[in-house]
């Protein structure tokens, strides 16, 4: 008996060759598009998939910015979130140094060097009549360590999850129907 004989089995195989091609191929893909999707709009809901909100600022901003949205001055952060393919997997990036230490939250010391600017901040805004802000990088000059706390953007959550899966079985279905 060959395949011609049995109704609509060429059909199947060809579905199930154009399925096995999109798990191999192309579902990395599908994954690391939705990660890096779902990463960007983590700074529009400031949370993690809509889960518990980021902590609020506790610092001014100067420039009349502080109704922004915490971690979006310039946007670059958000940008720099993409992915790369190794084998079969989606591995998201950024380049941004801080990153971790914004998603992950931690301590690090005051530099000379981030003394030297907050005294010259103080400085500026004290000058400026500003002394709401002078005071702050007052506080910032003296301090031996600057705690950030976690806002996490890169990590599991139900939406990604829901996301990637609705997006498998709709190309799933396109390919099989």
């Amino acid at each position: 008996m060959d395949n011609a004989n049995i109704h609509g089995l060429d059909d199947m195989l060809s579905k199930l060759r154009a399925v096995k091609d999109y798990l191999q191929n192309d579902v990395v893909d599908v994954v690391g598009t939705e990660a890096v999707n779902q990463f960007k709009r983590n700074f529009e809901t400031e949370s993690l998939g809509g889960s518990s909100k980021w902590a609020s600022r506790k610092t001014l901003r100067e420039g009349g910015t502080n109704g922004q949205k915490i971690l979006s001055k310039s946007g670059e952060l958000s940008e720099s979130i993409e992915y790369k393919k190794s084998g079969r997997t989606a591995i998201i990036t950024t380049d941004k140094p801080y990153a971790e230490l914004h998603n992950e939250g931690g301590t690090i010391a005051v530099t000379p060097k981030m003394k030297r600017f907050f005294w010259a901040k103080h400085k500026e805004f004290k000058d400026a009549g500003n002394l709401e802000l002078a005071s702050q990088y007052k506080g910032l000059a003296l301090a031996k360590t600057l705690t950030f706390p976690q806002r996490q953007f890169i990590g599991e959550s139900p939406e990604l999850i829901d996301a990637i899966e609705k997006k498998v079985l709709k190309d799933l279905t396109r390919i099989c129907t």
